[in-house]
């Protein structure tokens, strides 16, 4: 079969999305492999109004009259119209507002191309605000947050939620836009640059002191639990990213924390999540679902074969 995968930069940037590491599991599993970037990517229409994508028919049941037609879109890939493929795995390497970019697996779906992590879920997922809302309105248990658009407000909810806190951009990834505020003092310079520099909302969040500055990040493929592992903040920070000099360990979920998971790639729609925990004296709390999470440090950690597990779930 004809695997893609599909990235969100071209194949001379810095994408941070294995896709080096999923193309030698697809080549070693006897399949071929196609490389699309979005950047390349261009969209047309079809003429008329569409039921499912098919090749130019009459409609069953129509009687008379003019046939309705109906037309696959027009797609084409650096200029040249995009071959088919049995399945393309969406890797979406971008921090911008989402709706600017999910347009592309979206219109691949409607051309009639099986996405895994479509564009619902890439929109959910990538939006950090949208992400609290949902769990919220869901009873996924979080740390306790709050949203602001004006900086005035900051110190209130700070208070509200309790020193020190954590400061998060509703866009990023590898821990980018993630602040620790100790006080007051430390607060107020943050929220003030991201309000000029962003103009969005922040997310002000409880540090959860008892977690030791750990989390756990779950790696699930259709849902259920692939691998997971610890990682430990580097001295200095507050970010376990391994990206920024975390440091991972292997290690086994408790019942609750493997269930969590579960619950967070269920409500995001994610067929390839990574999912953030973390330990706290009330149980564990969802910090982050991750609609492109990496794998190359996981199976450093773990040992296992998680791009080819990857390409073995969605050949099924």
């Amino acid at each position: 079969m004809t695997i893609g995968i599909l990235t969100f930069s071209t194949s001379t940037e810095d994408q941070h999305t294995g896709a080096d590491r999923l193309e030698e599991a697809i080549l070693k599993r006897g399949h071929e492999v196609a490389k699309i970037f979005e950047p390349f990517l261009s969209f047309q229409s079809p003429p008329f109004p569409t039921c499912p994508p098919k090749p130019w028919r009459r409609r069953r049941g129509d009687k008379g009259g003019l046939p309705v037609l109906v037309s696959p879109q027009t797609i084409l890939h650096q200029s040249n119209p995009l071959p088919p493929m049995d399945v393309i795995i969406c890797r979406p390497n971008f921090i911008e507002e989402p709706s600017l970019r999910t347009y592309a697996p979206d219109l691949l779906a409607q051309a009639g191309y099986r996405v895994i992590n479509g564009g619902v879920a890439i929109m959910n997922g990538k939006n950090k605000i949208t992400q609290h809302v949902l769990c919220s309105a869901n009873g996924i248990p979080c740390p306790r947050w709050g949203i602001i658009q004006k900086s005035e407000d900051a110190l209130a909810i700070a208070r509200e939620i309790g020193f020190p806190v954590i400061l998060k951009v509703a866009f990023g990834t590898h821990g980018k836009g993630v602040f620790f505020a100790r006080d007051p003092e430390t607060l107020q310079p943050i929220v003030e640059y991201l309000a000029v520099r962003d103009r969005n909302p922040i997310i002000v969040e409880e540090f959860i002191a008892e977690a030791g500055r750990k989390d756990l990040r779950a790696f699930l493929l259709g849902g259920e639990i692939l691998t997971a592992m610890e990682r430990a903040a580097p001295e200095g920070d507050v970010r376990a990213n391994t990206s920024n000099g975390g440091i991972g360990t292997p290690i086994e979920l408790s019942r609750a924390e493997a269930d969590l998971a579960m619950r967070a790639a269920k409500l995001f729609s994610l067929d390839i999540a990574g999912v953030d925990i973390i330990r706290s004296n009330r149980g564990p709390l969802l910090l982050e679902v991750n609609a492109n999470p990496g794998f190359k440090e996981l199976e450093r950690v773990t040992g296992m074969d998680v791009a080819g597990a990857i390409v073995d779930f969605v050949s099924k």
